[in-house]
C-alpha cells in the first residue's frame, strides 16, 4: 500500500471520530446548560439561517411540527428565543435567537474557537484555502446525505416492523 493510499484510509477511519467528538462536545455543553442536545442544535440552526418559522425549523432539524413547537416553548422559557410576528406577513411568527442568552452559550465554544485558531495559525494560506474547501465539501455532502435519508428513509418516530420480526 502506498504512503498516499495510507493517508487515506487513515484520513476515512479519522472522520467520523472526528465527527463524534463533536457530536460528544456538543451533548456535553448541553448537559453543562441542562437543556437537550437538540435545543443546541435549533439554536445553532438559528444562528446559522437567521430568523425562520417554526416549520423551517422543523425542517432544518428533520423533526414533527409538534416536537419544534415543544422546543420552542422550551426555548422561549429560558429566553434563548422570541417569537415575533413576520414583516411580509403579521400572521405568521418567526423565531429570533436573543443574542444575550445565545453569547452564554457561546462561552462554552471559546476554548475550543481559541484551540483551533492556534491550530489554523500553522497553515499556509493554501492549506487553509484546502481546508475551508473540505470542509464546506464535507458540509455539502453530509447535507445531501441527510435529505436523502430524510426522504427515503422510515418516518420519523416510526419503527422498522422487519427489525421486530414483523412482515
Amino acid at each position: 500500500m502506498s504512503d498516499r493510499d495510507e493517508l487515506v484510509v487513515a484520513l476515512v477511519e479519522e472522520m467520523p471520530r472526528f465527527v463524534s467528538a463533536s457530536v460528544r462536545f456538543q451533548v456535553a455543553v448541553a448537559h453543562q446548560l441542562g437543556m437537550p442536545v437538540t435545543d443546541v442544535h435549533a439554536l445553532g440552526a438559528l444562528l446559522e439561517t437567521g430568523p425562520v418559522g417554526a416549520g423551517r425549523l422543523a425542517e432544518l432539524m428533520g423533526m414533527t411540527t409538534s416536537a419544534i413547537t415543544r422546543l420552542v416553548d422550551r426555548l422561549e422559557r429560558g429566553g434563548y428565543v422570541r417569537r415575533e410576528p413576520a414583516p411580509s406577513d403579521r400572521r405568521r411568527v418567526v423565531l429570533h435567537v436573543v443574542p444575550e442568552r445565545v453569547a452564554e452559550i457561546g462561552a462554552f465554544y471559546e476554548p475550543m474557537g481559541a484551540r483551533w485558531r492556534d491550530q489554523v495559525d500553522r497553515y499556509s494560506a493554501a492549506e487553509l484555502r484546502f481546508l475551508l474547501g473540505f470542509l464546506r465539501e464535507g458540509r455539502a455532502q453530509a447535507e445531501e446525505e441527510t435529505a436523502g435519508l430524510r426522504r427515503t428513509g422510515r418516518s420519523h418516530g416510526t419503527r422498522n416492523r422487519r427489525s421486530q420480526g414483523q412482515p
